[in-house]
């Protein structure tokens, strides 16, 4: 029973991590790249949270086979949370062939563990009896091909690399926040947020190490400092995305301009047009930028498809021709605005068109004008009307 408030502990952030991590990497309003590796991010925080907390009961005795197979994550976090950090500061829609790479830790450990993987139930049993009754032997982790102890050194040092090389990303992208002649108060919260997500990470990777070198020196068991350490991370993540739930659209503007800009609206085609065919760019460009932007405002000026109830973005994708991935970064980076809030506003702009063009616009119902700009219901057009101006639908017609 001592050790319930850490089971409840562990269970809830582990429930609201799943949770957060799936909505991150299903949701269509923030189906971003960097929505999705934070996602991943998370989601590997769990499995190392659960895999811990198994050390921790008799589940290992009835399933030995389960032994450290969440070991692979904690080869994973650090790679990914460089990912992220690249992807945020770059505004990047894709990652290069070559990150792959980063991954590799990670595969030679499932390879280190083959040796283990192969035995039979009742061998894995003898090294799982063994591995938890001798703490030196667990954290040594000699059940593979590697020579014992090298396995959690290798395992630090890939998450410390990772961080230092965010680090530097960081460090570099500064003066384009912060010092730039156009100031973007949302990209310095996200900035702000990469730091202290870093500082989070490094700081739990201190203390798992110096946990192992005292489990290691000491001889005694540590893993409800882990699973604790861990199952904060988690929570702590969560609590901040929902406090700031807009950070995880990205940047917002054209910060990899030379001269970053706000929107596109106003300046002209200046980049290199061998720099904006080069298939290693992983932004949109200037050039990209632009051409998407008009061609998503003259099919919206002229065809008006947000009339259509239960318009979606990838409606929008198949009608111009362009990726969805490419319309959503278009729109989050141009407009500060997810797919919905986008549409919506065009909606507005076509309601006050309507209001002045049609003579029988006074003798509409309130759903036939919600159902006319592609509101599925009454309720829905209600509620967008309430959210954005505060007034019921009679009211702000009246005052348009």
């Amino acid at each position: 029973m001592a050790d319930l408030p850490l089971f409840i502990f562990t269970i809830l952030s582990s429930s609201i991590g799943l949770v957060v991590s799936i909505i991150l990497f299903f949701g269509q309003d923030i189906a971003t790249l960097s929505s999705k590796i934070l996602s991943a991010i998370l989601f590997c925080l769990v499995i190392l949270t659960v895999g811990n907390s198994l050390t921790l009961s008799t589940i290992l005795y009835d399933y030995p086979q389960f032994f450290k197979t969440y070991t692979w994550a904690a080869f994973c976090i650090g790679p990914l949370f460089y990912l992220y950090v690249r992807t945020v500061l770059n505004q990047s829609y894709k990652l290069y062939w070559k990150d792959s790479f980063m991954f590799i830790p990670a595969l030679l450990y499932q390879v280190h563990r083959l040796p283990f993987d192969i035995l039979s139930r009742a061998e894995k049993l003898v090294i799982v009896k063994r591995a938890l009754s001798n703490r030196i032997e667990f954290i040594q982790e000699a059940e593979g091909l590697l020579p014992p102890g090298w396995l959690p050194i290798i395992r630090i040092l890939v998450l410390l690399i990772s961080m230092f090389a965010a680090l530097i990303l960081l460090l570099r992208r500064r003066k384009k926040i912060f010092e730039s002649k156009i100031q973007i108060e949302r990209n310095k919260q996200i900035y702000r947020f990469l730091w202290v997500s870093m500082g989070l990470i490094f700081i739990g990777t201190l203390l798992v190490a110096i946990i192992t070198f005292l489990q290691f020196i000491k001889g005694i068991f540590l893993a409800k400092m882990i699973v604790f350490v861990i199952s904060c991370e988690i929570l702590f993540i969560c609590i901040y995305l929902f406090t700031q739930p807009k950070i995880l659209y990205g940047m917002i503007g054209w910060i990899q301009m030379d001269e970053p800009v706000k929107s596109l609206q106003n300046t002209t085609f200046t980049t290199d047009q061998k720099s904006v065919e080069n298939d290693d760019i992983t932004y949109v460009s200037h050039y990209h930028g632009i051409s998407i932007l008009n061609s998503i405002e003259t099919h919206f000026r002229e065809n008006h498809p947000f009339t259509t109830i239960g318009y979606c973005l990838a409606d929008l994708s198949r009608e111009i021709n362009v990726p969805a991935y490419l319309v959503s970064t278009v729109i989050n980076q141009e407009f500060d605005k997810n797919f919905n809030e986008f549409v919506n506003d065009a909606r507005f702009e076509y309601l006050k068109i309507m209001r002045l063009t049609d003579q029988n616009f006074d003798k509409y119902s309130i759903e036939y004008i919600g159902n006319s700009l592609g509101f599925g219901s009454r309720t829905s057009f209600i509620s967008a009307v309430k959210k954005r101006t505060g007034l019921l639908p009679k009211e702000y017609l009246a005052n348009i």
